[in-house]
């Protein structure tokens, strides 16, 4: 059995956000808001706009603990020494050594 298209507008409309501009049908040109409908959507804009955090955030704490143990040089990470290396190239399993 096929659905109709009816089901794809109605999981459609579930996603979408209910604050929607609606256009005039006969210009194609936003509606013009109540003065109490504009600011309720002022009013969250601000509101959302003070909760805005522009800080760092760590995602992933692995990801962030192995970057800290890898040596870097000004900042940048950078090749290991040649000892680390060396133990690398013997002890690597199913690598061709290129040493």
């Amino acid at each position: 059995m096929v659905p109709d298209g009816s089901m794809v507008t109605d999981i459609s409309d579930l996603c979408r956000p209910q604050m929607t501009v609606e256009l005039d049908s006969s210009t194609n040109k936003p509606a013009q808001l109540s003065s109490a409908d504009r600011e309720a959507r002022v009013l969250r804009y601000r509101e959302k706009r003070k909760n805005r955090k522009f800080e760092k955030t760590i995602r992933y704490a692995s990801r962030k603990a192995y970057a800290e143990m890898r040596p870097r040089i000004k900042g940048r990470f950078a090749k290991r020494a040649g000892s680390e290396t060396e133990k690398d190239c013997i002890f690597g399993v199913g690598v061709v050594p290129s040493c």
